[in-house]
This record gives C-alpha cells, structure tokens and sequence, in this order.
C-alpha cells in the first residue's frame, strides 16, 4: 500500500444539500487521503427535502465490491444504508477485507434516525441487521437516537446524564464493537460526544447552536475517518471532529442558510489541516 491512505466510503450519493458522499469525498481528500467511493443509492436531494428522486443500487453492489477483491483499504467507512441486502453485501465486504488485510479498520456510521425518529426507510429488520452488523465495526458514531435504537433503550431526548451516557455507551460496546463515539450530547448551551475506547471515556463539549443543519453527522464522522486513516487515536480524532463542526456550524449561521441547505464546510476545508 502506498503512502496516502485508502479508505472505502460507503455511502449514497444525494446531488443537492450537503451529506453523504458530497462531503465525506471532499473531507478526505482535503486530508490527504484517497476516499474511493461505494454509493449505495443516489438521490436528486437529500431525504430532508419534501420531494426527490431515488435510485436504490442495491443489485448493483455485489458486482462493484467483488471487483475489489484485489484491494486493500486502510480504513473502509460505512455510512446510509438502504436495505437488508445491502447490510449483508457490506457484511461480506468488511470479512473479506479483514481477511486479506488484518491492519483495515472498520468505522460504522450508523444512519438510522435523529431527534428520536427513525428515518423512513427503516423497518424493524433493516434495524436487527444494522444492530447485527456493528459487531464487525473497530469504531461507530451514532447519535443519542441511534444509540438507543440499538440498544433497545427508551429515547427521552439528547440531555443525557454522564451516567446515562456511559452506561449507553457500555451496552453499545457489548454488541461487540472496539470502540463507542455518540455524538450530539446536549449540555445546555454545549454539545458533548462521548468516546468509549477500552474502558476509558472521554467526553468533548463544543459550542451548541439551536439551529439543527443537515449533514452535521456526516461532516463528523468524515473528519473522525480521516483522522484515524492518517494515524491519530480516536479521542484526537472525536476531538478535532467536533471543533470544526462547531467552526463550521457557526459560520453557516452567520450566513442565514436554511438548515436543509447543511453546514457551509466548502470555505473552511483549508483550515481542516490544523485541527488535527
């Protein structure tokens, strides 16, 4: 393997509001690392708009991931999606790719719902599956909703007590992931995510803005790859993550963007460097 990391973004392609592949491509490459990307379907704007079109490339996956079986990844990053039969595809993919390069970590962003709700492609199975996959992943980051999805945990909200948030980062790791990160704790006027690695805890507080912009997931866990693929420990990494969402976050406040539009990252990707 070369120099520049490689790293497998699987993800779908939404062509309109910043998310997914649109800003998982840009984060990586403004990095220093290859991002070879696995959409998973394609969509004219993201699902937080009323209306789009949806391509699901479920029956295309096989084929596009089997033809790397020659490939080795560094890191392979798996974010939206959109069935059953692809968790199963993507399951393949990780043993496979474990199997001719022990040193490839897995991070799993598990994309199934926010403020308490599942999105709307996801029934219960699609749910067991996700749940069943994360014991293949070195890393996840879901969010308090996902969270409490997977552990089958009532959801009363973000503002999780530290007790609350350890013991749900505990059970988490027991359905036999390496590492917990749960974003989007709220703290007040503070956003808190949890990194649960080997026991040890680590909580970061960033800036909180009332205002909930598209995509926010998305821009953390790309930057948390990236900084992983280039060699930093997970806390660095949660660390520098949350400090750009937040850089960014405000700055697109500052802009009046309407929260589907997502967070402006484009004219701060060149300050991305030094946050790690």
């Amino acid at each position: 393997m070369g120099a520049v990391p490689r790293v497998a973004c699987i993800n779908d392609l939404s062509g309109y509001g910043r998310c997914s592949l649109t800003t998982a491509l840009p984060i990586l490459s403004v990095l220093g690392v290859q991002a070879c990307p696995v959409p998973t379907a394609v969509l004219s704007k993201h699902t937080g708009f009323p209306d789009y079109a949806f391509t699901d490339l479920t029956d295309a996956m096989p084929a596009y991931l089997e033809s790397w079986s020659d490939l080795k990844f560094s890191m392979i990053y798996s974010g939206f999606l959109g069935s059953e039969g692809q968790i199963a595809v993507v399951r393949d993919f990780f043993i496979r790719q474990k199997k001719n390069n022990s040193d490839c970590k897995i991070l799993l962003d598990t994309v199934m719902g926010d403020d308490g709700k599942l999105y709307s492609t996801y029934t219960p199975a699609l749910c067991k599956a996700m749940r069943e996959l994360v014991a293949f992943a070195d890393v996840i980051t879901p969010n308090v909703t996902e969270a409490c999805l997977l552990t089958d945990t009532p959801y009363h909200g973000e503002a999780l007590h530290t007790a609350e948030a350890i013991a749900l980062a505990q059970q988490l790791a027991a359905l036999g992931c390496g590492s917990v990160v749960i974003t989007g704790i709220v703290r007040e006027d503070m956003i808190c995510n949890l990194t649960y690695c080997s026991g040890a805890v680590f909580f970061d507080t960033v800036h909180r803005t009332q205002c909930l912009f598209s995509g926010t997931g998305d821009l953390f866990a790309s930057v948390v790859c990236a900084a992983l693929a280039r060699g930093r420990d997970l806390d660095q990494a949660v660390r520098a993550a949350g400090q750009f969402l937040s850089s960014v976050t405000q700055y697109t406040l500052q802009q009046n963007t309407a929260a589907e539009e997502g967070v402006l990252f484009e004219p701060l990707l060149k300050e991305l460097e030094a946050y790690l």
